[in-house]
Protein backbone atom coordinates (compact mmCIF):
# COMPACT_ATOMS: atom_id res chain seq x y z
CA UNK A 1 0.00 0.00 0.00
CA UNK A 2 1.06 3.05 -1.06
CA UNK A 3 1.85 5.93 1.61
CA UNK A 4 3.22 9.59 0.90
CA UNK A 5 6.43 10.34 3.59
CA UNK A 6 8.26 13.36 3.54
CA UNK A 7 11.70 11.97 4.96
CA UNK A 8 13.67 14.63 6.57
CA UNK A 9 16.40 12.74 7.26
CA UNK A 10 16.62 9.39 5.96
CA UNK A 11 18.93 7.85 8.61
CA UNK A 12 17.22 9.52 11.44
CA UNK A 13 13.86 7.94 10.00
CA UNK A 14 11.63 10.68 10.89
CA UNK A 15 9.31 12.21 8.74
CA UNK A 16 6.94 15.26 8.99
CA UNK A 17 3.90 16.44 7.97
CA UNK A 18 3.42 20.24 8.31
CA UNK A 19 4.75 20.18 11.73
CA UNK A 20 8.67 21.60 11.55
CA UNK A 21 11.33 20.03 14.39
CA UNK A 22 11.28 22.87 15.58
CA UNK A 23 7.57 23.10 16.61
CA UNK A 24 7.73 19.74 17.42
CA UNK A 25 9.50 20.92 20.84
CA UNK A 26 8.15 24.17 21.75
CA UNK A 27 5.12 23.20 24.38
CA UNK A 28 5.26 23.92 28.32
CA UNK A 29 1.49 22.55 28.53
CA UNK A 30 0.81 19.01 30.19
CA UNK A 31 -0.77 17.14 26.51
CA UNK A 32 -3.63 14.67 25.77
CA UNK A 33 -4.15 12.16 23.30
CA UNK A 34 -7.61 11.14 23.07
CA UNK A 35 -8.19 8.28 20.78
CA UNK A 36 -12.04 7.12 19.62
CA UNK A 37 -11.97 3.15 19.00
CA UNK A 38 -14.60 1.58 17.37
CA UNK A 39 -15.24 3.82 14.00
CA UNK A 40 -16.87 2.49 10.72
CA UNK A 41 -19.59 0.24 11.39
CA UNK A 42 -22.39 3.26 12.61
CA UNK A 43 -22.15 6.10 10.11
CA UNK A 44 -24.27 8.51 12.58
CA UNK A 45 -21.83 7.74 15.56
CA UNK A 46 -18.46 7.91 13.48
CA UNK A 47 -19.88 11.23 11.81
CA UNK A 48 -20.59 12.66 15.02
CA UNK A 49 -17.16 12.36 16.19
CA UNK A 50 -15.81 13.39 12.95
CA UNK A 51 -17.08 16.59 13.22
CA UNK A 52 -15.73 17.57 16.43
CA UNK A 53 -13.47 20.74 16.18
CA UNK A 54 -10.46 18.70 17.77
CA UNK A 55 -7.38 16.88 16.90
CA UNK A 56 -8.84 13.54 17.85
CA UNK A 57 -7.17 10.04 16.74
CA UNK A 58 -9.64 7.68 15.00
CA UNK A 59 -9.41 4.33 15.52
CA UNK A 60 -11.10 2.76 12.37
CA UNK A 61 -12.73 -0.98 12.86
CA UNK A 62 -11.01 -2.62 8.76
CA UNK A 63 -13.59 -3.66 6.71
CA UNK A 64 -16.81 -2.13 8.01
CA UNK A 65 -19.14 -0.51 5.94
CA UNK A 66 -18.28 3.36 6.78
CA UNK A 67 -14.70 3.41 7.26
CA UNK A 68 -13.32 4.33 4.31
CA UNK A 69 -16.10 7.03 3.79
CA UNK A 70 -15.47 8.56 7.07
CA UNK A 71 -11.95 7.65 7.37
CA UNK A 72 -11.40 10.25 4.08
CA UNK A 73 -13.75 12.80 5.71
CA UNK A 74 -11.91 12.62 8.92
CA UNK A 75 -8.91 13.53 7.07
CA UNK A 76 -9.96 16.67 5.67
CA UNK A 77 -11.29 17.41 9.14
CA UNK A 78 -7.58 17.23 10.07
CA UNK A 79 -8.17 14.05 12.55
CA UNK A 80 -5.52 11.51 12.93
CA UNK A 81 -6.63 7.98 11.50
CA UNK A 82 -5.43 4.75 13.17
CA UNK A 83 -6.68 1.16 12.12
CA UNK A 84 -8.37 -0.33 15.62
CA UNK A 85 -6.90 -4.30 15.02
CA UNK A 86 -9.25 -6.92 15.77
CA UNK A 87 -7.05 -9.06 17.97
CA UNK A 88 -8.11 -12.51 20.16
CA UNK A 89 -9.53 -11.91 23.26
CA UNK A 90 -9.67 -13.99 26.54
CA UNK A 91 -14.02 -13.77 26.54
CA UNK A 92 -14.04 -15.42 23.21
CA UNK A 93 -16.32 -12.09 21.81
CA UNK A 94 -16.85 -12.24 17.87
CA UNK A 95 -14.40 -10.02 16.61
CA UNK A 96 -15.68 -9.57 13.55
CA UNK A 97 -13.83 -9.07 9.46
CA UNK A 98 -9.65 -8.65 9.87
CA UNK A 99 -9.50 -10.62 13.04
CA UNK A 100 -6.12 -11.63 14.38
CA UNK A 101 -5.74 -15.20 16.38
CA UNK A 102 -3.16 -17.26 17.44
CA UNK A 103 -5.05 -20.10 15.23
CA UNK A 104 -3.38 -18.44 11.93
CA UNK A 105 -0.07 -19.13 10.37
CA UNK A 106 2.55 -16.16 10.30
CA UNK A 107 2.03 -15.58 6.94
CA UNK A 108 -2.21 -16.07 7.26
CA UNK A 109 -1.03 -13.21 10.32
CA UNK A 110 0.76 -11.06 8.57
CA UNK A 111 -1.36 -11.09 5.47
CA UNK A 112 -5.19 -10.14 7.57
CA UNK A 113 -3.58 -7.01 9.26
CA UNK A 114 -1.69 -5.78 5.80
CA UNK A 115 -5.24 -6.23 4.23
CA UNK A 116 -6.72 -4.40 7.46
CA UNK A 117 -4.10 -1.56 7.44
CA UNK A 118 -5.17 -1.02 3.36
CA UNK A 119 -9.09 -1.28 4.36
CA UNK A 120 -8.14 2.31 6.16
CA UNK A 121 -7.09 5.15 4.06
CA UNK A 122 -4.86 7.62 5.45
CA UNK A 123 -3.88 5.56 8.57
CA UNK A 124 -1.01 6.54 10.36
CA UNK A 125 -0.48 3.86 12.98
CA UNK A 126 -2.77 1.21 14.47
CA UNK A 127 -4.00 0.08 18.37
CA UNK A 128 -6.01 -3.27 19.35
CA UNK A 129 -9.47 -3.78 19.03
CA UNK A 130 -9.78 -6.13 22.38
CA UNK A 131 -6.77 -8.08 22.40
CA UNK A 132 -6.66 -9.35 25.88
CA UNK A 133 -5.33 -12.57 25.09
CA UNK A 134 -3.83 -11.99 21.61
CA UNK A 135 -1.28 -9.09 23.99
CA UNK A 136 -0.06 -11.12 25.99
CA UNK A 137 1.47 -14.01 23.48
CA UNK A 138 4.74 -12.81 22.45
CA UNK A 139 4.87 -14.36 19.39
CA UNK A 140 2.19 -12.85 17.68
CA UNK A 141 2.68 -9.41 18.56
CA UNK A 142 6.74 -9.88 17.35
CA UNK A 143 4.54 -10.56 13.82
CA UNK A 144 2.35 -7.90 14.78
CA UNK A 145 5.55 -5.34 14.96
CA UNK A 146 7.67 -6.68 12.37
CA UNK A 147 4.26 -5.88 9.75
CA UNK A 148 4.07 -2.54 11.25
CA UNK A 149 8.12 -2.16 10.99
CA UNK A 150 6.89 -2.93 7.03
CA UNK A 151 4.15 -0.70 6.73
CA UNK A 152 5.81 2.28 8.69
CA UNK A 153 3.08 2.61 11.33
CA UNK A 154 3.07 3.54 14.98
CA UNK A 155 1.67 1.15 17.58
CA UNK A 156 -0.48 1.98 20.46
CA UNK A 157 -1.52 -0.51 23.18
CA UNK A 158 -4.83 -0.02 24.63
CA UNK A 159 -3.50 -2.17 27.47
CA UNK A 160 -7.38 -4.29 27.49
CA UNK A 161 -5.11 -7.01 29.65
CA UNK A 162 -2.27 -5.64 32.38
CA UNK A 163 -0.44 -8.62 30.98
CA UNK A 164 -0.16 -7.20 27.64
CA UNK A 165 3.40 -7.61 25.73
CA UNK A 166 2.67 -5.53 22.91
CA UNK A 167 4.07 -2.15 24.32
CA UNK A 168 7.21 -4.09 25.11
CA UNK A 169 7.74 -5.82 21.79
CA UNK A 170 7.07 -2.62 20.18
CA UNK A 171 10.01 -0.97 21.36
CA UNK A 172 12.16 -4.04 21.44
CA UNK A 173 11.46 -3.31 17.55
CA UNK A 174 11.97 0.22 17.61
CA UNK A 175 8.31 1.23 16.79
CA UNK A 176 7.06 4.52 17.53
CA UNK A 177 4.58 3.81 20.37
CA UNK A 178 2.47 4.58 23.37
CA UNK A 179 -0.01 2.86 25.70
CA UNK A 180 -3.48 3.79 27.26
CA UNK A 181 -3.78 5.28 30.51
CA UNK A 182 -7.26 5.58 30.96
CA UNK A 183 -10.33 4.90 29.74
CA UNK A 184 -12.87 7.20 29.21
CA UNK A 185 -16.49 5.50 28.94
CA UNK A 186 -17.03 1.81 30.42
CA UNK A 187 -19.76 3.92 32.32
CA UNK A 188 -21.50 6.13 30.18
CA UNK A 189 -23.05 8.07 33.23
CA UNK A 190 -21.29 11.46 33.65
CA UNK A 191 -20.46 11.36 36.96
CA UNK A 192 -18.38 8.57 35.61
CA UNK A 193 -17.14 10.22 32.64
CA UNK A 194 -16.42 13.37 34.36
CA UNK A 195 -14.01 11.16 36.93
CA UNK A 196 -12.13 9.02 34.00
CA UNK A 197 -11.65 12.80 32.52
CA UNK A 198 -10.34 14.16 35.69
CA UNK A 199 -7.90 10.68 36.23
CA UNK A 200 -6.60 11.82 32.56
CA UNK A 201 -5.80 15.09 33.26
CA UNK A 202 -4.43 14.28 36.32
CA UNK A 203 -2.12 12.25 34.60
CA UNK A 204 -0.86 14.15 32.22
CA UNK A 205 -0.40 17.31 34.58
CA UNK A 206 1.91 15.02 36.48
CA UNK A 207 3.99 13.21 33.81
CA UNK A 208 3.81 15.48 30.77
CA UNK A 209 1.00 13.58 28.87
CA UNK A 210 -2.13 11.16 29.38
CA UNK A 211 -3.35 8.84 26.60
CA UNK A 212 -7.22 8.47 26.95
CA UNK A 213 -9.31 5.95 25.04
CA UNK A 214 -13.14 6.42 24.11
CA UNK A 215 -15.94 5.26 22.06
CA UNK A 216 -18.35 7.20 19.69
CA UNK A 217 -21.54 6.91 22.79
CA UNK A 218 -23.74 9.55 21.97
CA UNK A 219 -22.99 10.33 26.03
CA UNK A 220 -19.22 10.51 25.36
CA UNK A 221 -19.65 13.48 22.01
CA UNK A 222 -21.36 15.29 24.06
CA UNK A 223 -19.14 15.05 27.15
CA UNK A 224 -16.57 16.08 24.70
CA UNK A 225 -17.80 18.54 22.55
CA UNK A 226 -18.45 20.08 26.67
CA UNK A 227 -14.63 19.46 27.67
CA UNK A 228 -12.22 20.02 24.64
CA UNK A 229 -12.99 23.64 24.80
CA UNK A 230 -11.60 24.08 29.08
CA UNK A 231 -8.05 22.21 27.76
CA UNK A 232 -6.44 25.13 27.30
CA UNK A 233 -7.26 27.62 30.52
CA UNK A 234 -6.75 24.03 32.54
CA UNK A 235 -2.63 24.55 30.58
CA UNK A 236 -3.68 21.24 28.28
CA UNK A 237 -2.73 21.05 24.62
CA UNK A 238 -4.86 18.30 22.97
CA UNK A 239 -2.37 16.64 20.21
CA UNK A 240 -2.63 13.77 17.73
CA UNK A 241 -0.74 10.47 18.85
CA UNK A 242 2.02 10.73 15.91
CA UNK A 243 2.77 14.84 17.23
CA UNK A 244 3.91 13.47 20.42
CA UNK A 245 6.15 10.70 18.93
CA UNK A 246 7.52 13.05 17.01
CA UNK A 247 8.27 15.17 19.64
CA UNK A 248 9.80 12.25 21.87
CA UNK A 249 12.22 11.28 18.70
CA UNK A 250 13.21 14.82 18.43
CA UNK A 251 14.01 15.19 21.98
CA UNK A 252 16.72 12.15 21.59
CA UNK A 253 19.24 13.99 18.93
CA UNK A 254 22.15 16.00 20.45
CA UNK A 255 21.57 19.64 20.56
CA UNK A 256 24.12 20.11 18.36
CA UNK A 257 22.75 17.87 15.34
CA UNK A 258 19.19 19.45 16.05
CA UNK A 259 19.85 22.97 14.07
CA UNK A 260 21.32 20.90 11.53
CA UNK A 261 18.26 18.58 11.20
CA UNK A 262 15.74 21.93 11.85
CA UNK A 263 17.27 23.66 8.86
CA UNK A 264 16.90 20.84 6.63
CA UNK A 265 13.38 20.56 7.59
CA UNK A 266 12.64 24.12 7.27
CA UNK A 267 14.13 24.04 4.02
CA UNK A 268 12.17 21.06 3.07
CA UNK A 269 9.10 22.36 4.34
CA UNK A 270 9.55 25.88 2.46
CA UNK A 271 9.93 24.01 -0.69
CA UNK A 272 6.51 21.91 0.01
CA UNK A 273 4.62 24.72 1.07
CA UNK A 274 2.67 25.41 -2.07
CA UNK A 275 1.79 21.66 -2.10
CA UNK A 276 -0.06 20.94 0.50
CA UNK A 277 -2.26 17.58 -1.00
CA UNK A 278 -4.77 15.61 1.50
CA UNK A 279 -1.46 13.73 2.47
CA UNK A 280 0.08 16.45 4.18
CA UNK A 281 -2.03 17.64 6.94
CA UNK A 282 -0.81 15.45 9.83
CA UNK A 283 2.38 15.75 11.69
CA UNK A 284 4.10 11.80 10.71
CA UNK A 285 6.54 9.38 12.39
CA UNK A 286 7.97 6.83 10.34
CA UNK A 287 9.74 3.24 12.27
CA UNK A 288 12.58 3.05 14.61
CA UNK A 289 13.22 6.06 16.61
CA UNK A 290 10.11 7.39 19.00
CA UNK A 291 11.19 4.96 21.91
CA UNK A 292 8.66 6.27 24.55
CA UNK A 293 9.95 6.14 28.08
CA UNK A 294 7.61 7.83 30.14
CA UNK A 295 5.46 4.73 32.15
CA UNK A 296 2.47 5.26 34.27
CA UNK A 297 0.78 1.78 35.77
CA UNK A 298 -1.40 0.65 33.30
CA UNK A 299 -5.30 0.31 33.94
CA UNK A 300 -6.47 -3.20 33.26
CA UNK A 301 -9.85 -3.08 30.98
Amino acid sequence: MKRFYHTILITLGLSIGTLSFAQADQTNSAQLIIIIDDIGNNYALGNAIVELDAPLTLAFLPHTPHAKTLANKAHLHHKEIILHAPMENTFKVPLGPGALTRELSETEFKQTLKKAIASIPHAQGINNHMGSLLTQDTQSMKWVMETLKDEQLYFIDSLTSPKSVAYQQAKKYQLPTLRRHIFLDNDKSYEALNEQWSKALRIAHKTGRAVLIGHPYPESRAFLAKELPKLAAQNIELIPASQYLLQQAWKKFEPSNQQHTQNRANRYLLQNKNNHSSENTLPIVSDAQALISQTTSPQAH
